[in-house]
């Protein structure tokens, strides 16, 4: 008996990309109608999940895309067209086959009852199908039944990494399809090469047509090819498949025509492999280490050169820094790409949920995606999901108009979503942005009133992009009634919280009538960033570069207080200023104080907040490590790292600061 359970990570990567190609397709089907080459590739998808799930033992899953196959075997066929009906339908046997995907990453069990899903799939459209089965039969064509058994050699893809079930896939299917009377090598043989071998021949004794047996055989993933040969002509040793010879043109095989292997298996295969992000982990924090090395060793060569000059060993040593700085750059360069992912994988999840709300608002919307090929640290795309998705339900449900609306206002009654992701300098820049009704700043503002977030006085003296940021307040929303899409207890307060964990930055701007733009920038890895070194006291702290717009020093005369706020003039601009001790509760050194005060201006959207420290150091790559569970979540402080000196420097939470120092609204 075959142990696979060593093949499951496999096969849930390749039920995931099974799964969303088939969501893709049935979308696709639904809003551009029916191809020859969608239906093939829906099938392929269908025929392909059958197999795996069998050879798994994941029974449920098997038999509903085995219904779901023979439906769209009938729609290859011409037996059958797309209907909004048969579109629902396949939408629904997704959704079943996705919490039984769940459950099976879980637990390793189905336990969903999809007993009516599969009565819906067997029983769709019944009365087409007798009406079908009515008709004269047609007595089949003997073109290209053999009237002898015959050899089947099968080749797997080079890149194939369940050979031994895919093996055991296609020796069920050929002897569900025909009689099998040997195979070479056989199975047992094939797990003793330690699943080496790349193929294998089946001698068989046909039951029904060559040519669909050959399609059946094709349809199954990562058969690269087949040949056919006529007995007694065949021999073939099973070590002869650990580098297969290729089939010869003039022996091509009994049909009456050449076979045209499908396109999808046509594609060269990316020369890629799947590495446990376990590993990825301990890579990336073996080149932090040796980041935080280097750091050391290039302070350490400026001590050598200040303590003995320059000879040809503190030459020699200095050529052996740069070097070194050079080849850890590149190191820690790489790592960072390896961990990036492109953003595709969180898009594709959007169409359907568009779809669905859309359909439940009874609202036209039209989705446009642009830039999905931009690649962002997979860590950050999984953080980065449920703010997406929130603001996406808020442009579907408050955003764009119902079409009654739209048209009374002139529009299109098609609404618009866009969402674009793109690379400036080092951050990904994210869009969403709607073609609706915008925001109304003033409604904000009286809502805000109401609700006791703001008084009286600082509604009167607010500012239109004031009165548009009260959005982000905790509890705020002018949603006149909860849907089942709103008013689930998360508001913008939480998805700016989530893209600022993350040291993203969260912007919106709206034009009344015409729609609203929210604008997201995230690193792109939080791993290893860019730091600004300050001194506090005798202690070493480290502010994210990508937080600081500008450094400038200021005497102390020119800090002056506006209703008891210290505050700085800055480019024509109030700037509050807050001390770093202060926030800190660190108390101030005795004789401390100086003819300036050096202030570095933290930016967060639009506004800004001077931070006033006792002395800059400079900036340098850091490592961030994680405070752990015993010290738990600190205000103001957000990871520690290693110096050169190999002293902890604390990093420091620049969006808590705005917090602390009521600076943001």
């Amino acid at each position: 008996m075959v142990d696979l359970s060593e093949y499951r990570g496999i096969f849930l990567e390749e039920l995931e990309d099974q799964l969303q190609l088939i969501e893709d397709e049935v979308l696709r089907l639904e809003q551009s109608g029916e191809t020859e080459a969608g239906i093939q590739q829906f099938f392929r998808a269908a025929h392909t999940l059958k197999g795996s799930s069998a050879s798994m033992g994941y029974n449920r899953l098997k038999e509903v895309t085995h219904h779901l196959e023979h439906l769209l075997h009938q729609m290859r066929n011409g037996e059958r067209q797309v209907t909004n009906e048969l579109i629902r339908l396949f939408f629904q046997a997704l959704d079943g086959m996705r919490a039984l995907q769940s459950e099976i990453a879980a637990n390793d069990q189905e336990t969903t009852d999809v007993s009516g899903l599969i009565q819906k799939l067997s029983t769709f459209g019944v009365e087409e199908r007798q009406r079908h089965e009515q008709k004269p039969s047609v007595r089949p064509s003997r073109a290209g039944i053999p009237l002898q058994p015959f050899w089947l050699h099968v080749w797997l893809s080079p890149g194939c990494e369940m050979k031994l079930p895919r093996l055991h896939l296609i020796d069920a299917k050929l002897r569900s399809l025909s009689t099998v009377l040997r195979m070479k090598p056989e199975l047992e043989e094939i797990q003793a090469h330690d699943n080496g071998i790349d193929g294998a021949s089946w001698m068989l004794s046909p039951k029904g047509n060559i040519h669909e047996l050959r399609q059946e055989v094709l349809s199954i993933m990562d058969v690269e090819s087949i040949y056919i040969e006529e007995l007694p002509d065949s021999s073939l040793r099973p070590a002869e498949f650990m580098k297969p010879p290729l089939p010869e043109p003039e022996r091509q095989d009994l049909l009456e025509e050449p076979e045209v292997l499908p396109a999808a298996s046509q594609i060269a295969k990316p020369q890629t492999i799947r590495v446990q992000v376990e590993r990825l982990e301990k890579l990336m924090n073996l080149a932090g280490e040796l980041v935080i090395d280097q750091t050391r060793f290039h302070l350490l060569n400026r001590r050598f050169h200040q303590q003995y000059g320059a000879n040809e060993l503190t030459a020699e040593l200095g050529q052996l820094a740069d070097h070194l700085a050079s080849i850890t750059g590149e190191l820690q360069e790489s790592m960072i790409k390896v961990r990036m992912l492109p953003l595709e994988q969180l898009f594709n999840r959007l169409p359907r949920m568009v779809r669905d709300l859309s359909g439940s608002l009874n609202k036209q919307i039209e989705l446009v995606i642009e830039g999905k090929e931009t690649e962002l640290d997979r860590t950050l795309i999984e953080e980065l999901g449920d703010p997406l998705i929130h603001l996406l339900r808020n442009a579907v449900d408050h955003g764009i108009e119902t079409p009654e609306a739209r048209r009374i206002a002139g529009k299109s009654e098609t609404g618009t979503v866009r969402i674009a992701a793109s690379h400036e300098d080092n951050q990904v820049v994210l869009v969403i942005e709607d073609d609706g009704a915008g925001i109304d700043s003033e409604a904000i503002a009286q809502s805000a009133l109401k609700k006791g977030i703001i008084t009286a006085e600082e509604a009167r003296n607010m500012t239109d992009d004031e009165a548009l940021r009260l959005i982000f307040r905790p509890g705020f929303s002018t949603a006149s009634q909860i849907s089942d899409i709103s008013g689930r207890g998360v508001g913008m307060d939480i998805v700016r919280n989530d893209i600022e964990r993350i040291n993203g930055m969260i912007d919106i701007e709206t034009t009344k009538g015409q729609g609203t733009r929210f604008t997201i920038r995230l690193p792109l890895t939080l791993a290893i960033i860019r730091g600004l070194l300050v001194h506090v006291g005798s202690a070493t702290f480290v502010i994210p570069m990508s937080s600081v717009a500008e450094i400038i020093r200021t005497a102390p005369g020119e800090i002056r207080s506006v209703r008891g706020q210290p505050v700085i003039t800055a480019r024509n601009q109030l700037v509050p200023v807050v001390w770093l001790q202060d926030c800190l509760g660190i108390p101030p050194e005795a004789g401390a104080g100086s003819a300036s005060v050096p202030l570095i201006i933290l930016g967060r959207g639009e506004k800004r907040l001077a931070l006033a420290v006792d002395a800059l150091v400079g900036n340098q790559d850091i490592v961030i490590k994680s405070l752990g569970s015993y010290i738990g979540k600190t205000d103001s402080i957000s990871g520690a790292t290693i110096l050169g000196n190999g002293k902890i420097a604390l990093i420091i939470d620049t969006a808590n600061l705005f917090v602390t120092a009521g600076a943001f609204v």
